[in-house]
C-alpha cells in the first residue's frame, strides 16, 4: 500500500494549522478518562503504598494463595477477575436511615445518593427491612451488617445480577466474608477472612467450594428482593436505607454494569459451565443474560422471567403494574416494572417465600437438570394483571 504524499500549500509564507484540543471541544472527555484511571491504578497499588502486596495478579488462579485441591466445583468454571484478593474493600457496619427522610438527606447533600428507579437489595429478617442500592454493591460486593438480630453478608455478583444474602453467624464458627478476586461462573466467590487456611464460598451456588470446609451448605436469607427504590418503600415504608460508606463516593462513580447488561449479543466476560446448548438463540428460552427470578413457595419452584411479565403488562399498554399468579399452594404477587426492569415478589398471605433473582445462565449453571422444568414459559391464563399508569403511587 503507498503513502500518501502531504499536500503542499499554495502560499509558502502560509503558517501550518496546527488542531487545538479544547474543554468545550473535548478534551473534558480525556481528562475525565485519565483522572478515572489514575484513580483506578492508584487504588490497586494502594497496597503496595503501604506495605501490604496484593495477593492474586488478577489471571493465574494459584497467585491468589487458596488451596483447590479439593474444589467440588469443575475448574473450568472458575477463573480470576483481573483484580488481586480484597481489591473490593468489604463495607462493615454500614449507617442507616429511615427510608422516608431520603428525600430530605438528598436535599442536604450535594448529590443525591439513590433515586426512586435506583435498583435495590431488598432485605427483611424478624420483621425489619433494609435497603441495599446497587450502585453501592457494585463498588464492594459484599457488605457485613446486621439486621433483625441476625448478622449477615449481603453479597452481590454483578456479571450474573445475583444477590444472596447470608447468615454470617456469631462467635465460634462465624465466618467474616471478603472478596476473594475469583469467581466462579462469572459470580463472586468469598472467604473466610479470619482463618488461617481460608474456606472459599460460592454464595450463588449456595454452598463452599473448595479449603477445609469444601461442600458445606451456606445458610441463606430467602426473603430477598431485587427491585426499584419506589417498589421497596412502598411495600416496606417503615424500611431503613443504608448510606454511602464515608471513603468510597469517587469509586461509586467509577462502577458501572450497564453496557455489560445491555449487550444483546449476550456475551460472556468469564468462563461458565454449563450452559444451554441451544434454545437462548431461537426464542425457546430466555436471552442468556435475560433477568428471571427463581421463586420457591407453595411446595415448587419456579423460575419466572422478568420479560415474560413486563410483556404481559405490555399488552396491556403499560409498563408498570401487578401481576397476581397461583404457584403450587401460595398465591404470588409480582410488582412489575419495564424500566428499570426489575420484579418485586411477595406472597399475598404473607407465607414463606424464597426468592432468587439473577441473569438466567447463572440460574442454569447452578440448575442444569431442573431449569427446563422448572422454567415458566407462558403466563398461566387465570393470572390477574393489573396495569398501572406511569408515575402513579
Amino acid at each position: 500500500m503507498s503513502r500518501e504524499e502531504p499536500t503542499s500549500r499554495s502560499d509558502p509564507r502560509e503558517p501550518e494549522l496546527h488542531p487545538t484540543l479544547t474543554m468545550r471541544g473535548g478534551g473534558w472527555a480525556i481528562v475525565a478518562s485519565i483522572g478515572v484511571s489514575l484513580l483506578l491504578i492508584t487504588w490497586a497499588l494502594s497496597g503496595v503504598i503501604v506495605g501490604k502486596r496484593p495477593v492474586g495478579d488478577g489471571t493465574n488462579l494459584e497467585s491468589y494463595g487458596f488451596d483447590l485441591s479439593n474444589l467440588v466445583v469443575p475448574e473450568a468454571s472458575m477463573a480470576a477477575s483481573g483484580n488481586a484478593r480484597d481489591f473490593l474493600q468489604v463495607y462493615e457496619n454500614p449507617e442507616t436511615i429511615l427510608g422516608k427522610d431520603l428525600v430530605v438527606y438528598n436535599e442536604q447533600n450535594r448529590r443525591p445518593w439513590i433515586v426512586t428507579r435506583d435498583r435495590v437489595v431488598g432485605v427483611e429478617i424478624n420483621g425489619e427491612a433494609r435497603a441495599y442500592p446497587t450502585r453501592c454493591l457494585n463498588a464492594h460486593e459484599v457488605i457485613l451488617d446486621t439486621l433483625g438480630g441476625v448478622e449477615i453478608a449481603v453479597t452481590y455478583s454483578p456479571f450474573a445480577d445475583a444477590a444472596v444474602v447470608l447468615e454470617s453467624g456469631a462467635g465460634e464458627g462465624s465466618v467474616v466474608h471478603g472478596v476473594s478476586g475469583l469467581l466462579c461462573n462469572s459470580a463472586l466467590v468469598t472467604y473466610d477472612r479470619g482463618a488461617d487456611e481460608p474456606t472459599l464460598f460460592s454464595p450463588v451456588l449456595g454452598r463452599a467450594i473448595s479449603g477445609p470446609g469444601a461442600g458445606t451448605p451456606l445458610q441463606r436469607i430467602g426473603n430477598v428482593n431485587l427491585c426499584s427504590w419506589r417498589d421497596w418503600l412502598e411495600q416496606h415504608p417503615e424500611t431503613t436505607l443504608i448510606l454511602p460508606e464515608p471513603t468510597s463516593n469517587k469509586r461509586y462513580k467509577a462502577f458501572s454494569y450497564l453496557r455489560y447488561y445491555n449487550d444483546f449479543a449476550d456475551s460472556l466476560k468469564y468462563p461458565v459451565v454449563p450452559l444451554p446448548e441451544k434454545g437462548t438463540r431461537d426464542g425457546t428460552l430466555p436471552r442468556l443474560k435475560a433477568r428471571v427470578v427463581a421463586v420457591t413457595a407453595g411446595g415448587e419452584r419456579r423460575v419466572w422471567p422478568v420479560t415474560l411479565l413486563v410483556k404481559a403488562l405490555e399488552a396491556r399498554g403499560a409498563e408498570e403494574g401487578t401481576i397476581r399468579v397461583a404457584q403450587g399452594d401460595a398465591e404470588l404477587e409480582f410488582v412489575v416494572r419495564k424500566l428499570p426492569q426489575s420484579a418485586y415478589v411477595r406472597t399475598v398471605d404473607g407465607s414463606e417465600a424464597v426468592i432468587e433473582p439473577r441473569l438466567f445462565f447463572s440460574w442454569w449453571s447452578s440448575h442444569p437438570e431442573t431449569t427446563n422444568d422448572e422454567l415458566v414459559r407462558a403466563l398461566p391464563e387465570d393470572a390477574v394483571v393489573t396495569p398501572r399508569a406511569a408515575g402513579s403511587g
